[in-house]
């Protein structure tokens, strides 16, 4: 059993559901056609529970980052530098895969390290009697419980859609991919590299549908 490995709820010619609630929008048959290359090495459960973490690097970049700008250069600064770490770090995410990464995101995303490090800043912020601070610290951390992020996934997305259509044809298909399957399938690729496996020639979700229809 593999650190990152995450059960999922398959929905038959629809999708799949990772257990936490993220969607991938091939079904578990589609998957394990398109990653039955490297299956054998690594699990679909490994690689969804991968994809799933990874889906949060961008925002234990943020959250992590915030309250230490937040000391050290006040609130304005600290709320635009968060919120550029985080739109990079979602592009980044959609392009590459850094399993290093991913084990401290395995580690960063869970509730009790961020509560701990925001309790020992309230604390600092508190002693200073700094209450600005301490209202943009809290509201922060409950933006972060809450899943405030995900309102900037769009933001990045759709923009490199657009780019992908107009500049990269040969990549639209690479590109048109919903974010949390683009990150699937990023890994599956990192492993298919790593394995001496050439991804490029398999075939997208559904695809081999489609040729046999023709």
């Amino acid at each position: 059993m593999g650190l990152f490995r995450l059960n999922y709820k398959n929905v038959p010619g629809e999708c799949v559901y990772a257990e936490g609630g993220l969607k991938f929008r091939a079904d578990e048959k589609k998957l394990k056609q398109y990653f039955a290359p490297i299956l054998p090495y690594v699990s679909l459960n490994d690689l969804i529970g991968e994809a799933v973490f990874w889906t949060m690097f961008a925002e234990c970049l943020s959250t992590y980052i915030f309250p230490f700008v937040l000391y050290y250069k006040g609130v304005m600064l600290s709320i635009i530098t968060a919120l550029v770490a985080l739109l990079i770090a979602k592009i980044y995410s959609y392009f590459f895969y850094n399993k290093i990464l991913n084990y401290l995101v395995f580690f960063l995303a869970n509730p009790l390290p961020k509560l701990i490090l925001y309790a020992v800043f309230l604390v600092i912020f508190i002693l200073s009697r700094s209450f600005a601070k301490i209202a943009v610290l809290i509201t922060w951390l409950l933006g972060s419980f809450l899943g405030i992020y995900e309102v900037f996934t769009p933001i990045v997305y759709f923009p490199l859609v657009i780019i992908g259509r107009a500049y990269f044809q040969k990549t639209k298909e690479f590109l048109f991919l919903p974010p949390s399957d683009q990150i699937l399938r990023n890994i599956g690729w990192y492993y298919a590299r790593k394995f001496r496996i050439d991804p490029t020639k398999w075939k997208m979700y559904g695809q081999n549908d489609a040729n046999k229809k023709e």
